[in-house]
């Protein structure tokens, strides 16, 4: 196949029927429903305008193909995401943002430019499953974090603007979100399927502080107390009317708010400090992959000798049983036997460097490779 695409849209809110129609004469191939939209070209392309789909029809979009461009656009109402709280963190063409109508939409792009037929790992090679369609379910539940004031999501736009060198390198960095060390699985299938480098996250993280415990319920009492009747009355219409999701976090994003801060800011970095922190980073995982790599395999080799000692005591009593079980593995078809053959000509030769014997296995260890030497 010369080319892959694959194309996502989800929207929580389900579509009418004249917006299905809208989309369906956009594309007759795509498996469509009134809250998902997925298809994938091998040939061609799909003519719709993701951007102006998000703007109208979709909250959350996904997109990759198979010469490395991956992209991911996520909408936001204005009451539930101010167009402002984006400005520090989309700062670079890999993590823009922009006000359309009463909605926000950030846009995150992948595409470096030695990403040839990078996109295996958006499947699963052990299922014949759908892994590349659960990626967007995943990443848009975010949307709901942000709503309610984490930020993490939009830190690590602005990440992924400083690892694709779009920033300069005094840029200092916007507020480190608490909770940044660990991220939930919609933000890590986020970092994930964008590539931000996980050691870019860790060195990161380093200044964000543990999350508080969210706030006590006389504390949202006290703060509800403070609302507007009127206000009150017309967020509860619309949750008992339609679920309106996003004006409840809207309402809780302003209460967090208005809490002072938990915690004491740290000092800000600069984008070269974080990357330099990041190539330490990246050094201490190599060396901590390698420790516990040489770990593994000075287990395996102790465990090995010990289970070789336990075939060495019954090899003792009768040495020519396994000369002759060697031969008649030899003799079958196939290579199959031969990891067997190689063990027990490796218990043989231990047992005669035991004995003081190594000569004798010698001499005849070289008459049995000439005997099968067409084997």
């Amino acid at each position: 196949m010369s080319e892959y695409q694959h194309y996502q849209f989800l929207v929580e809110a389900p579509l009418t029927d004249s917006q299905l129609a809208e989309i369906r004469a956009l594309t007759t191939r795509a498996r469509l429903t009134r809250h998902r939209f997925v298809n994938t070209y091998g040939w061609g392309d799909f003519r719709g305008d993701p951007q102006a789909l998000v703007e109208t029809h979709y909250d959350a979009h996904l997109y990759f193909a198979n010469w490395g461009t991956r992209q991911v656009i996520l909408r936001w109402p204005t009451t539930a995401l101010p167009a402002g709280a984006t400005e520090p963190y989309c700062t670079g063409d890999s993590a823009t943002s922009r006000e359309s109508g009463d909605h926000v939409l950030i846009t995150l792009q992948s595409d470096p430019e030695d990403a040839v037929e990078d996109f295996i790992d958006l499947f699963d090679p052990e299922d014949d499953g759908d892994r590349d369609q659960q990626w967007l379910p995943s990443i848009a539940r975010a949307r709901q974090q942000v709503a309610e004031g984490d930020m993490r999501l939009l830190y690590l736009a602005w990440l992924l603007c400083l690892q694709h060198g779009e920033l300069d390198g005094d840029d200092v960095e916007p507020p480190v979100p608490p909770g940044l060390a660990d991220l939930p699985e919609p933000l890590a299938d986020l970092a994930t399927f964008l590539r931000i480098d996980q050691d870019l996250v860790a060195a990161a993280a380093r200044c964000s502080p543990q999350p508080e415990p969210g706030p006590s319920l006389p504390t949202y009492r006290a703060w509800i107390a403070t609302l507007d009747v009127g206000e009150k009355d017309t967020v509860l219409a619309h949750l008992l009317h339609d679920g309106d999701a996003h004006m409840l976090s809207g309402l809780r994003r302003r209460f967090l708010d208005a809490q002072p801060t938990p915690y004491r800011a740290p000092a800000r970095r600069t984008g070269s400090e974080i990357l330099a922190a990041a190539t330490a980073q990246t050094a201490l995982r190599i060396a901590d992959e390698e420790r516990r790599e040489a770990e593994e395999r000075e287990r395996a080799a102790r465990e090995e000798r010990q289970a070789q000692d336990r075939r060495l005591v019954d090899l003792r009593h009768d040495p020519e049983a396994a000369w002759k079980r060697a031969t008649e593995l030899l003799a079958g078809r196939g290579t199959r036997p031969y990891a067997e053959v190689v063990r027990i000509m490796g218990d043989l030769a231990a047992l005669a460097g035991r004995e003081g014997t190594t000569s004798t296995f010698t001499e005849r260890y070289a008459r049995f490779i000439t005997m099968h030497r067409t084997k």
